[in-house]
């Protein structure tokens, strides 16, 4: 069975971009290097307490302004949605790339408006499935994740340690 399309670039929102960096933020750096670049639109990263651009540009982030028009289009009010993930919507329409969320708001509207959405774990997988992060390593980053995000329930670990697993 093929997996998706190889994604050319990831539009992080900031909780998958928080997620991974609270737990292993190396694995970011290895995202970009083996998957695809990550973008960071600057109202996400003014969301990121973490993140500042130096630090994205040694994790190997790109940082993006949107353009005005882009930034007006997300300032319509949406009631589900920040302004910061409606950039990120927009910023991943505009460039046909892959929206990198695992909020179920965003990752709804993405699919609303056709826009390709990836949850925040899969990278992980990817890397896994290329040898370039090993199968302990990815679990104990999503284990880490877990304990800070009320989301990532044992019931989504078990499903990551099982798409992980060969034969499952």
């Amino acid at each position: 069975m093929e997996g998706p399309p190889q994604p050319t670039a990831f539009v992080g929102d900031a909780c998958a971009l928080i997620d991974i960096l609270d737990a292993n933020e190396s694995v970011l750096a290895l995202i970009v290097k083996h998957v695809a670049p990550v973008i960071v639109p600057t109202p996400v990263l003014g969301e990121i307490r973490q993140l500042d651009e130096r630090h994205c540009t040694a994790l190997g982030l790109t940082v993006l302004e949107p353009s005005l028009e882009q930034l007006d289009e997300a300032a319509d009010f949406h009631p589900a949605l920040s302004f910061a993930d409606m950039v990120c919507l927009i910023v991943a329409r505009d460039g046909n790339y892959v929206c990198l969320t695992s909020d179920g708001p965003l990752g709804d509207e993405c699919e609303a408006r056709g826009v390709t959405r990836m949850r925040g774990l899969r990278p992980l997988i990817l890397l896994v499935e290329r040898g370039v992060l090993t199968p302990a390593a990815a679990v104990a980053t999503v284990e880490l994740i877990a304990l800070r995000n009320a989301y990532i329930t044992d019931a989504v670990v078990a499903e990551f340690v099982r798409q992980i697993t060969p034969g499952s």
